[in-house]
This record gives C-alpha cells, sequence and structure tokens, in this order.
C-alpha cells in the first residue's frame, strides 16, 4: 500500500484529500506547513508528495528545494498543489524538481489519476 502526504496549509483541502485518497487505498499522512513536511521526512519516506505552493512561512517551493537537495527524501516523486496556473519563471525554476501539478479545485477522479499515474511512472 502506498503513503501519499499531504502538505497543504488548508485544513479543509487536506482533509478532503485525505478521505479520497484514503477510499482509493492509500494510506495518507499530513503537514499543514512546510517546516512540519521536512521534520515529518526526517522519520519516514512516503511514496509520494503533495505540496501546496502558496503556505507560510515556508512557500512550497522553498520546502521541495529543501526535499531535492536532501540526499534522503531527493527520490520521493512530488507533485506541486497550487490555485493559480505556474508561470514561465516557476517552470523554468523548479520544473525539473517536480513531477506534475494539480490546480485546485481538483475532482476525485482526475486526483485518483495523477496520483496513479506519478505511482506507476516512479516505480517503473
Amino acid at each position: 500500500m502506498s503513503t501519499i502526504f499531504i502538505v497543504d496549509d488548508n485544513l479543509d483541502v487536506v482533509d478532503v484529500f485525505r478521505q479520497i485518497l484514503n477510499l482509493e487505498g492509500f494510506d495518507t499522512i499530513a503537514a499543514l506547513d512546510g517546516i512540519t513536511c521536512l521534520k515529518k521526512l526526517e522519520d519516514f519516506s512516503p511514496d509520494l508528495i503533495l505540496l501546496d505552493i502558496m503556505m507560510e512561512p515556508m512557500d512550497g517551493w522553498t520546502t521541495l528545494t529543501n526535499i531535492k537537495n536532501n540526499p534522503k527524501t531527493a527520490s520521493i516523486p512530488v507533485i506541486m498543489l497550487t490555485a493559480k496556473f505556474l508561470t514561465n519563471q516557476e517552470r523554468q525554476i523548479y520544473g525539473n524538481l517536480f513531477k506534475d501539478y494539480i490546480l485546485k479545485p481538483i475532482r476525485r477522479k482526475e486526483l485518483c489519476e495523477i496520483v496513479q499515474k506519478t505511482l506507476n511512472y516512479s516505480a517503473s
């Protein structure tokens, strides 16, 4: 069973994503900010991270950079979560660090498809 780590400062988003993914048979864990995310990654290694971009005090881009700069966590695939389209600058700077991104709000079917696709791609 795959474990999905949901990192978002909006508790409602975390709750909805957890419910959807748990119903699909995934284990989930959550953090409400980037600092907590990095601390939790010291103790466990999820199969996939869903990471919100707009968070405080540490935004998703900084959190992503820290994840990918740590040899212990660098290989964990990350899907970015955002309420806005990515800018060309964001794609240029960070595009090689994440597998995909989800534009919120997202439908259950689309969420499950992108998670499964990323897990299948990472396993091969």
